[in-house]
């Protein structure tokens, strides 16, 4: 069964240099035993880290783009091979200007492709490896050359600033929903800004006329009134291209040494989902899809969700998100994949990466 997507993509490049999931709404989701076999859509490796805290049997991260999984291979090898505050640095969570003496301490753990490749492509370990990929890229445009002309540093911390439900919607209306925020937001996060800038234009081919900018802008000022903006790692981070007040999760202190110790249980294969489940002998009882089905047709996405069927456990669990293509378990397979819509709903409107018009759990049957 071939890929769609592959024939679509340009996978040349590091598109996604941090996860722009929220993965403790995807562990929740997913419930995690000791001893399950998971798969996961490797991207920036941040939510394939994140499983291995709840020790499973495996994590077996996928991605169609090979210079993924070089950064998921790079960022594996700052876990095993750096201290705690090191591997901060050296990734680009924290300032630092020893990244070349830790890339030294490292590359003696990667393979020898992807240390040529990082060799080659140094210039990107210096910048600080989560600031580099084409949609994080997108952020600090809009950062640097859009939200400049909306609000100044002052108006930008103090929307940061710890405050009541109340006080956050009051903030929002009266300080930060000016004309220009949302004239210039909406052109920035149209289909063709974003599609021309952040993600690959041929991934909306399914997404209709659905507006992208108005949806943005309403999942906005819900995350900036409704949820706890100064608990946000990734709020912070578009607005000021830093992470000083919270963390996200696989990158937390807490969760470091979790992350190492489970490292040999992470696998990663330069393949589509459906060549790996065609080729392997596993039986998979969790999945995390990132939000892979928007970027199918329909007929594909159902052709999709038989072979997950086919090659997962009883009571296995699908977990995905949706932006602008709605998708979800056709009617034709109710009796071999259950919604567990209350679940989903409930880690929904929880969810830190606030831009997701949906997020999709499902159970299989057998």
């Amino acid at each position: 069964m071939e890929s769609e997507v592959s024939k679509k993509v340009d996978f040349s490049i590091i598109r996604y240099a941090q996860c722009w999931e929220d993965p403790e709404i995807l562990l929740e989701a997913l419930d995690i035993k000791e001893g399950d076999i998971c798969i996961s859509i490797a991207s920036a490796g941040e939510n394939s880290f994140a499983m291995l805290t709840e020790n499973p049997g495996k994590v077996i991260g996928i991605d169609l783009n090979l210079v993924q999984l070089r950064l998921v291979e790079l960022k594996k090898a700052a876990f095993l091979s750096l201290e705690y505050k090191e591997m901060l640095e050296f990734l680009g969570f924290r300032e630092s200007k020893k990244r070349t003496e830790y890339y030294r301490l490292l590359k003696n753990s990667l393979s020898s492709e992807t240390a040529e490749y990082w060799d080659k492509n140094f210039d990107l370990i210096k910048a600080g490896v989560i600031n580099t990929g084409r949609f994080d890229n997108f952020f600090q445009i809009f950062r640097k050359k859009v939200l400049c002309f909306i609000h100044g540093k002052k108006t930008v911390a103090e929307l940061l600033t710890k405050k009541s439900k109340e006080e956050r919607h009051e903030f929002y209306e009266k300080k930060w929903n000016n004309i220009r925020w949302r004239i210039l937001f909406k052109i920035f996060f149209s289909k063709y800004t974003v599609g021309k800038l952040g993600r690959d234009p041929r991934l909306f081919d399914y997404a209709g006329c659905t507006s992208l900018s108005g949806l943005m802008l309403k999942k906005t000022k819900y995350a900036f009134t409704e949820l706890d903006v100064s608990e946000n790692p990734y709020i912070e981070y578009i607005l000021t291209g830093k992470y000083t007040k919270n963390l996200p999760f696989s990158m937390r202190e807490e969760n470091f040494y979790k992350i190492r110790d489970n490292l040999n249980k992470l696998e990663l294969h330069n393949v589509s989902i459906e060549e790996y489940l065609e080729t392997s002998d596993e039986i998979i009882d969790k999945f995390n899809l990132s939000d892979i089905f928007e970027y199918i047709s329909s007929e594909k996405y159902k052709e999709l969700l038989k072979k997950i069927y086919e090659f997962s456990s009883n009571n296995a669990i699908l977990a995905y998100w949706n932006m602008i293509v709605p998708r979800s378990r056709p009617e034709e397979l109710g009796d071999k994949i259950i919604p567990l819509t209350e679940t989903a709903k409930s880690l929904h409107v929880k969810d830190k990466t606030f831009f997701y018009s949906d997020f999709v759990v499902e159970r299989i049957v057998k």
